[in-house]
This record gives C-alpha cells, sequence and structure tokens, in this order.
C-alpha cells in the first residue's frame, strides 16, 4: 500500500525540513519512500507544499501527489486550511492542523477525519523559535505519527537525528515530537 501525504506550510516554517525527515523515517522502517518538495521562488511567509510518499513497495512515480489520492494532510498553520481544495478529497482523508481549537472551516465536514495539536505551544515551550517563527513541523510530524502509526516513533525520531546531528536542537525537537503524540486530539 501507498500513503501520500502533503505537508502545507509557509517558506520558514520547515515543511520541506519535515518532509524529508518523514521519508527517512519511513525509510528506517523499511518503507519505500519518496519526498518531493513543490515550490518556486517563494520567500519566507509565502505557501509551500511538499509531499511525501511512504509505500510497502517500490515507488514508480516521481510527480506531485494528486489531491484526491492524498491520505494525509499536515497544515502547519492554521491559515493554510483554505489552500486545501476539500471538496476533492476522498471520504476518510486525513488533515491534521496546528491549531488550539479545529478550525470551524473543517468543523462540520463528517467524511474527513480531523485531528489538531497546538504545535505553536509545544515549539515554544521546547524552545523551537527560530527569528520570531515557532518551528512546528517535527511538533506536527509527531501528531501524524499518533494519528496513522505508518511510520513508528522511533524511526522519526532517528530521523531527527539524522537531519540535526547531536545536541539541544535534537533533544528540543524530540521533546516536542513527544508532547504532540501525546497532546494530539481527533475531532468526534
Amino acid at each position: 500500500m501507498m500513503t501520500e501525504i502533503r505537508i502545507v506550510s509557509r517558506g520558514g516554517q520547515g515543511g520541506v525540513t519535515g518532509a524529508k525527515m518523514l521519508a527517512y523515517a519511513g525509510h528506517l522502517d523499511g518503507k519505500f519512500v519518496q519526498a518531493i518538495p513543490k515550490y518556486g521562488a517563494e520567500r519566507k511567509g509565502a505557501p509551500i507544499f511538499a509531499d511525501v510518499r511512504i509505500s510497502d513497495e517500490h515507488v514508480k512515480t516521481h510527480a506531485p501527489v494528486i489531491t484526491e489520492n492524498t491520505h494525509s494532510w499536515i497544515v502547519l498553520e492554521p491559515s493554510l486550511v483554505q489552500t486545501i481544495p476539500l471538496k476533492k478529497l476522498s471520504p476518510g482523508t486525513l488533515i491534521i492542523v496546528n491549531s488550539q481549537a479545529f478550525p470551524e472551516s473543517l468543523k462540520s465536514d463528517e467524511k474527513l477525519k480531523i485531528g489538531k495539536v497546538d504545535a505553536v505551544k509545544i515549539a515554544r515551550e521546547c524552545g523551537l523559535i527560530k527569528s520570531g517563527t515557532e518551528m512546528v513541523s517535527t511538533t506536527m510530524l509527531g501528531a501524524w505519527v499518533k494519528a496513522t502509526s505508518l511510520v513508528s516513533l522511533d524511526s522519526l525520531k532517528e530521523a531527527v537525528k539524522h537531519q540535526f546531528g547531536e545536541g539541544a536542537l535534537t533533544d528540543a525537537n524530540i521533546r516536542s515530537i513527544e508532547l504532540a503524540f501525546s497532546q494530539f486530539e481527533f475531532k468526534e
């Protein structure tokens, strides 16, 4: 089975790095993976999409994910929910939003699986702030692992170590993953 994930972020929030770490975590779990950033000359703050494929079999396509096939949307900023073409999504599609509350635009949609975690609060608590911006990508990946179990928590932590090396930054990111894993919740 192949799972396609789209990370929606703003330039500078770590969405592309998050996609690479998620793909690497899948690789560590023995899966076939792909991470495909989709951006041009955008600057810090512009919307960025990064796609990830995790599969039990060799991934033959190298194109961006197709909206209708996307299993999961990981949204690093609540205002970016509006970039998701909700009417095109298949029933059961997972949307995880960095938010204190479930976004109004998603509350009434019964065909989708909606989850949230307050990644900004967690990033602040863990000291993951760069140039005044909370770095929430690893936090959101922790929530995604909790929601799906498609990669292991241990592999995600190892992917963070691979990305950042040893030290305080890695420790803070791993702590944020653990907090998101424990604080993630689905809409009832």
